[in-house]
């Protein structure tokens, strides 16, 4: 069975988060775990590529709620 990393899970519950009042804080928080974990890897991989398409969506759900 496969540990799911901190992005993910935070990255999941900003993508499913409906309360406006909390979105942008879990948002948040994903974008900063997102982004340790890209500093933790060394060159491009299949990971990294997952990490930057969810930059991308916490960005276009962001630019959404503007």
């Amino acid at each position: 069975m496969a540990v799911r990393q901190e992005w993910s899970i935070k990255y999941r519950s900003a993508i499913l988060e409906r309360n406006p009042d909390f979105q942008l804080l879990r948002m948040t928080e994903a974008n900063a775990a997102i982004q340790r974990r890209i500093g933790h890897l060394k060159k491009a991989s299949g990971e990294r590529r997952k990490l930057e398409n969810a930059l991308e969506a916490l960005n276009l759900l962001r630019n959404r709620g503007a």
